[in-house]
């Protein structure tokens, strides 16, 4: 089987397919569309469970905005987000899945499967901020990732970042008071599926300080920028070459997403479509996105430019 991408927060060894059931005092509710089933599992927590809202208000944004720009395709894997409440949560879950197996992870208690995420919000309450900033961008990853691409297709590193860092912004919209990275970003990548359905994944985690979107943001808007064309051309998987520069370029990335759906008018959305139907089969790129510009790929860096001045 081709490799795919996946941007998550941890990952472990599971078997491929499972049932999820709950046990005890763990009661389950769930969101389902074609491509997504989202579970809740847990019995008091408030803030927890305006969390899971938050997620599916998530999945909204995406569905209204890039999700419904594509065309519709079978997903090969659904993708899955459970959240569970302090130890009797993870206690109901480990006996329900007796094969799992816990991967190392950023946050206490918080495990993924292949596809499937699992937050856990501790008896004292929800994750930090930051922590569930973080968890909204790997989310989105796995949102787009099983909408949009094609067997074995990493696409385009703006489209991916691009697109995290957008919804991650419109569901906190309100409050730009998180930062992006700050303890730690992490790719997984599902390498090999083994006749038996295991899947066999890798994890890398990166400290990152605190950086916040606003700032970020603001840097760009003062002329530090990287290039549209380098932008357009970075593959998924391919680094950059300093932080510094990674930073500007998942700026610009989001900002060039608001500027597509947004402005001027939404009059660039069916062109963005467009090039979504390109980029689902690996086929993106700059000379791509010229022709679906039509041309004009030089005239528009300064209108996006001038454009991240009114996203306040």
């Amino acid at each position: 089987m081709a490799s795919r991408r996946i941007s998550l927060l941890t990952m472990v060894l599971v078997p491929a397919m499972f049932a999820a059931t709950t046990a005890g005092e763990v009661a389950m509710e769930a969101l389902t569309t074609e491509h997504f089933r989202l579970h809740l599992a847990m019995s008091r927590s408030d803030q927890g469970r305006k969390t899971v809202l938050d997620l599916e208000a998530l999945w909204r944004q995406y569905q209204a905005t890039v999700g419904g720009m594509v065309p519709p395709h079978s997903p090969r894997h659904r993708l899955e987000v459970f959240a569970y409440e302090g130890s009797e949560g993870l206690r109901a879950l480990r006996r329900d899945m007796p094969d799992l197996v816990t991967g190392e992870s950023p946050f206490p208690g918080l495990l993924a499967l292949p596809d499937q995420l699992l937050v856990a919000v501790d008896g004292a309450g929800l994750l930090a901020r930051s922590d569930v900033a973080v968890l909204f961008h790997g989310v989105s990853h796995l949102m787009h990732d099983a909408v949009l691409y094609d067997e074995g297709v990493n696409g385009s590193w703006w489209v991916r970042e691009g697109i995290a860092t957008y919804l991650m912004q419109t569901v906190y919209r309100k409050d730009r008071s998180f930062s992006v990275g700050r303890v730690r970003s992490s790719e997984g990548y599902i390498t090999d599926v083994s006749p038996a359905g295991r899947v066999a994944a890798t994890i890398s985690f990166a400290e990152e300080p605190k950086k916040s979107l606003d700032a970020l943001r603001d840097a760009y808007s003062k002329g530090q920028h990287v290039p549209l064309a380098t932008l357009l051309d970075h593959a998924a998987d391919e680094p950059w070459p300093d932080p510094v520069q990674r930073d500007r370029a998942a700026v610009e990335s989001w900002v060039l997403i608001h500027f597509l759906l947004h402005g001027p008018e939404a009059s660039l959305r069916p062109r963005l479509a467009r090039f979504l139907a390109l980029e689902r089969k690996g086929e993106g790129g700059s000379e791509a996105f010229r022709r679906v510009v039509s041309g004009e790929l030089e005239r528009l860096q300064p209108l996006v430019f001038r454009y991240t001045r009114k996203m306040r």
